[in-house]
């Protein structure tokens, strides 16, 4: 009697190539999903960002209207009706603002929100990370930089280009909180204030017409060849940089003078 084969048992499972291969593709899509909604998710505060000057913007033009046209002055501590009153008690450790410097300022009641004055890309615990243009109502742009009394842009009729005139930057001083407006230097490319640069990439700003932008950055080093994001993160006030990204903003600082008065 012939015996017949005996026939190899069915093999049942994965073999240890195949869920290395099965491993390997999940461990991709999670890191694609993380990576995915990382991005998202700061993609998501740059728009909130976007939004709080948008309403600074329009807390701006309620003052304006109030007010015979005439804006709210941009500095913290040289005014009573600064936007912001951070001066006294109203600094705590470190030169830090306390709530009352915001609740006191002649802003607070056309805003009512403290949320609006902090950036949520912002990863210091300041509570203000907002900062206006030095060069509106009674900032010190009419003075700090030696100009003309042309530069000082009082009210909306002073504004030849508001679409094109930032009022809104999102700032990191130094020095505890946004030291009054802000500004860069007219005559050279010296930034003097700095701008916030959590969001990577990106500067945002709003304009005197209301409109905001996410402005993508054109450098990627200064002069010293260091990154943009150690440039800004340096102690000391000034960067130089002869660039298109201070190029780009100081076209934008009171562009109403280059064509009134021929340039600065």
């Amino acid at each position: 009697m012939t015996r017949s084969p005996s026939k190899r048992p069915k093999r049942h499972g994965f073999s240890l190539v195949e869920l290395l291969v099965v491993i390997g593709v999940i461990a991709l899509l999670i890191s694609l999903v993380v990576y995915s909604a990382g991005t998202l998710q700061k993609t998501s505060r740059g728009l909130t960002c976007l939004s709080n000057q948008r309403q600074l913007m329009v807390a701006w033009d309620g003052y304006a209207t109030d007010n015979s046209g005439r804006y709210v002055a941009p500095d913290t501590n040289r005014h009573e009706w600064d936007w912001v009153r951070s001066v006294g008690t109203n600094l705590g450790p470190g030169n830090t603002e306390r709530e009352s410097a915001i609740t006191e300022g002649s802003f607070w009641t056309y805003v009512g929100d403290l949320r609006l004055y902090r950036s949520p890309l912002s990863q210091s615990e300041n509570i203000r990370t907002y900062s206006l243009s030095a060069f509106f109502s009674d900032g010190e742009g009419s003075d700090y930089w030696g100009g003309p009394p042309s530069w000082q842009i009082a009210t909306r009729s002073r504004i030849p280009k508001p679409s094109e005139t930032i009022s809104v930057v999102a700032e990191f001083d130094h020095r505890g909180h946004n030291i009054n407006g802000w500004g860069i230097s007219p005559y050279g490319p010296d930034w003097i204030d700095k701008l916030m640069i959590w969001d990577t990439g990106y500067f945002n700003f709003a304009f005197a017409d209301g409109h905001v932008e996410r402005y993508k950055w054109a450098g990627e080093s200064y002069t010293d060849s260091d990154p943009i994001e150690v440039a800004f993160m340096r102690p000391q006030t000034n960067v130089y940089y002869p660039g298109p990204d201070w190029d780009w903003v100081s076209k934008r600082l009171f562009p109403g003078s280059r064509a009134l008065y021929g340039g600065w």
